[in-house]
C-alpha cells in the first residue's frame, strides 16, 4: 500500500498542474468577449440538429442545474432570461447571488403543473432564441417545438462525468464557449484523477447513504444517479445501489437495515444532520452513533448532482469518507476554482457558508478538516 506521505507528494504534483491550469483558465476567461459568432449547428442528447444564426442570447433553462452552469461559462446572467422556480431558489439559498445579484430578477415561471412541464405563454412571451430541456419527457419538447421555440435537449440526471461532460459540451457550442467548456472539464477530469489514484489500493469502503429527502420522507439515490458515482468513486460504498435513480421512497426499516455509516444529506432538501440525530428512531444506526451525517456543500451550484464544480465535490467526498487516508487543501482549492470561474475571491466565511461547516459542526473533526 502506498505510503500516507507518496499519496500526499503526487497529490501535490496534481494539484500543482492544477492550478497551472486554473490560472490559464481565469486569464483566458478575464478576456472573454461576448460569443457573436456565426450559425452554430449542434446534435442534441435525442440526436436532433439544433441549429442557430448565431451563438444564443437569450436562453431559457428548464433543467434546473442548467441556469447556473450558462451563467457560470458566461461570466455573467445576461443570456439567461427564464429559469425553473427551483433553479432560482438555488441562487437564492447558495453563492451564486454574491456574484450575480441580477440572477434573482430573471423569470422563473417557465414551468407549471409537473416538474417540467412547460408554461408556454411565459415562454413565449420571453421570446428565447433557444430553450434547454432534459430530453424527457419527449412530449413537453414537441409541445415547445410546435409552438416554433428551437429547443436544445439534454440528458436527463446525467450518472457519471462523461454523461455531464456530453452536456457540458452541447452548451459551450449553443454559448460559442467551447473553448472554455474545456478548461472546465481539464480540471474536473485532474481532481477526479487523484482521487481515483488515492482510492486504488482502498479495501475497506464504508457502508455510505445518500438521501435526497430526509424531512418530510426518506428518499434514497440508487445506481444510475451522479450520487452515486461520487459515493462510489470517492471510496464509499452506496448501500442503496440496487435501487434505481433517485426517485424511490425508503422506509424507516429499510434505512437502519442498511446500517450506513456515513449518511450525506441533499440540498434539495431542508433536512440537517441534526434533524437527523434528534430522531430516536435512528438513534442505532452506525452514522449517527459516530456523528457521520452531513449536509452536501451548497456552492455556485448544488454540489449533489453534476456541475461546473463537480471536481470539487470529489475532493470533499474522499475527504469526508476516507479523512485519514485522503487529505486535500479544499479551501484552497475552492479559492483557485472560483476566482477562476467567478472572478470572485472567497472569504474564509464564504467558504464556511459553502461547505456548511455550522451544520456539519456536530460531525467530529469536519471543522478542523476544512478549517483555514
Amino acid at each position: 500500500m502506498p505510503s500516507i506521505a507518496a499519496n500526499h507528494r503526487t497529490q501535490s504534483r496534481h494539484f500543482l498542474a492544477i492550478a497551472v491550469s486554473l490560472f490559464l483558465f481565469c486569464t483566458s476567461s478575464q478576456a472573454q468577449a461576448p460569443a457573436t459568432g456565426g450559425q452554430v449547428t449542434v446534435i442534441d442528447q435525442r440526436g436532433a440538429e439544433v441549429k442557430l444564426t448565431r451563438p444564443a442570447q437569450r436562453i431559457v433553462t428548464i433543467p434546473v442545474p442548467m441556469a447556473a452552469m450558462v451563467m457560470a461559462l458566461d461570466g455573467t446572467s445576461r443570456r439567461v432570461v427564464g429559469m425553473h422556480p427551483a433553479a432560482r431558489q438555488s441562487i437564492a439559498e447558495g453563492f451564486l447571488r454574491k456574484v450575480y445579484p441580477d440572477a434573482l430578477n430573471i423569470p422563473a415561471d417557465v414551468t407549471r403543473g409537473g416538474m417540467f412541464t412547460p408554461n408556454m405563454e411565459a415562454l413565449l412571451e420571453l421570446k428565447p432564441d433557444l430553450v434547454v430541456a432534459w430530453s424527457e419527457p419527449i412530449e413537453a419538447v414537441q409541445t415547445m417545438e410546435r409552438a416554433g421555440l428551437t429547443v436544445l435537449t439534454l440528458r436527463n440526471d446525467p450518472a457519471n462525468l462523461q454523461q455531464h461532460f456530453g452536456n457540458l459540451e452541447k452548451l459551450g457550442q449553443v454559448l460559442g464557449l467551447s473553448p472554455r467548456v474545456a478548461t472546465i472539464r481539464a480540471d474536473i477530469e485532474k481532481k477526479n484523477a487523484i482521487v481515483q489514484q488515492a482510492m486504488v489500493s482502498v479495501t475497506s469502503k464504508p457502508r455510505t447513504l445518500y438521501l435526497q429527502q430526509a424531512k418530510a420522507a426518506f428518499r434514497a439515490s440508487g445506481q444510475n444517479t451522479f450520487q452515486n458515482f461520487w459515493m462510489t468513486q470517492a471510496g464509499g460504498n452506496n448501500v442503496a445501489g440496487l435501487l434505481m435513480g433517485h426517485q424511490t421512497q425508503t422506509t424507516l426499516e429499510q434505512l437502519i437495515a442498511w446500517d450506513p455509516e456515513i449518511i450525506f444529506l441533499g440540498t434539495f432538501d431542508a433536512a440537517t444532520p441534526a434533524d437527523v440525530y434528534a430522531n430516536t428512531a435512528l438513534a442505532n444506526v452506525s452514522a449517527v452513533r459516530s456523528k457521520r451525517v452531513y449536509k452536501v456543500p451548497h456552492g455556485g451550484y448544488r454540489w449533489d448532482p453534476g456541475s461546473h464544480e463537480s471536481g470539487l465535490m470529489l475532493l470533499w467526498a474522499a475527504s469526508v469518507i476516507h479523512p485519514d487516508r485522503f487529505k486535500a487543501d479544499l479551501r484552497s482549492e475552492m479559492r483557485s476554482t472560483y476566482e477562476a470561474i467567478y472572478r470572485h475571491k472567497l472569504t474564509d466565511g464564504e467558504i464556511d457558508d459553502i461547505l456548511q461547516v455550522r451544520q456539519n459542526a456536530l460531525s467530529p473533526g469536519y471543522a478542523a478538516r476544512f478549517s483555514p
